[in-house]
């Protein structure tokens, strides 16, 4: 739903997140929104209950609404998404944060391109560092603020940090991609909110993170188009293989059936010269 805030009594504009534009597809429900101008003025991203990923592009209404479905098989989040967001530098990719998993994906493919280790606990959020491309916090169930360096490493949390006894529920980094990113701001269940100083490795830009990152996020990306293209191969060989057994079972049923039919004709014309030497035998007797 989009809402003016001249006018509070109703929504000015409003879109059902649905699989299908002819109603016959599934409804989602949103659990988490993104909008962010450098994507496009009129590209949203949602994350749903579903654990699905959808993204909107308000110029494409007359195709489902606009409505585009990411994957929804084994690259889907086993529970609702709690947060989605672009990467403050490379607004292509952004990050969904549900069940026990950070995944990031590409606006251009359908299925993430990287997917963190299973966490000890479950997530309730995340997000992006704005002056670091390849550092994401990631808040737990049991507390705890979860601190990613993908430009350092990408099988292992960089750091972990106990901030309360309650289910964490929110995080938020301060600053933009021209300065900040030291402050974080964490909420829990009962209402707390706690601010947190990182040290400066986690706030400042490294050497060469930029491009570094872009490149790492842009292989992944090559890497997944090509296991789908792959994988459209070998459904296309498969279905192909499919089609021409069935060809070949039919054929041979044909051929079952013509032999069929030859059997029978035989069977048939040795019946009609059994019965046609039977009355000659029978004319020959009464002539004597």
């Amino acid at each position: 739903m989009w809402w003016d805030t001249r006018k509070h009594g109703e929504p000015t504009d409003s879109i059902k997140l649905s699989t299908d534009a002819k109603g016959k597809g599934s409804i989602l429900g949103g659990s988490s929104l993104e909008y962010n101008t450098d994507a496009g003025p009129t590209k949203y991203l949602i994350g749903t209950e579903q654990g699905m990923v959808v993204s909107m592009n308000l110029r494409n209404r007359k195709i489902n609404n606009g409505v585009a479905v990411y994957d929804n098989n084994s690259g889907k989040h086993h529970g609702p998404i709690y947060s989605i967001q672009r990467n403050f530098t490379h607004s292509k990719f952004f990050m969904t944060v549900g069940d026990w998993t950070a995944r990031i994906w590409a606006e251009d493919l359908k299925s993430p391109i990287v997917t963190t280790k299973y966490h000890s606990s479950y997530l309730t959020g995340g997000c992006w560092s704005p002056t670091r491309p390849g550092v994401f916090y990631v808040t737990r169930m049991d507390g705890f603020v979860d601190v990613w360096d993908f430009f350092h490493r990408q099988n292992e949390v960089a750091y972990s940090h106990k901030v309360s006894d309650a289910s964490l529920s929110s995080i938020s980094v301060e600053g933009s991609t021209q300065g900040g990113g030291q402050l974080v701001a964490v909420g829990d269940a009962n209402g707390t909110v706690s601010l947190l100083e990182v040290c400066d490795s986690l706030a400042h830009p490294q050497p060469n993170e930029k491009v570094t990152i872009n490149a790492m996020f842009e292989r992944e990306t090559r890497r997944e188009k090509n296991l789908e293209a792959r994988e459209r191969d070998v459904k296309r060989a498969k279905a192909q293989e499919e089609e021409k057994i069935k060809k070949e079972s039919i054929e041979n049923d044909m051929n079952d059936d013509d032999k069929m039919n030859e059997i029978l004709k035989k069977i048939d014309s040795d019946f009609l010269t059994m019965i046609r030497d039977s009355n000659e035998d029978g004319s020959d007797d009464i002539s004597v």
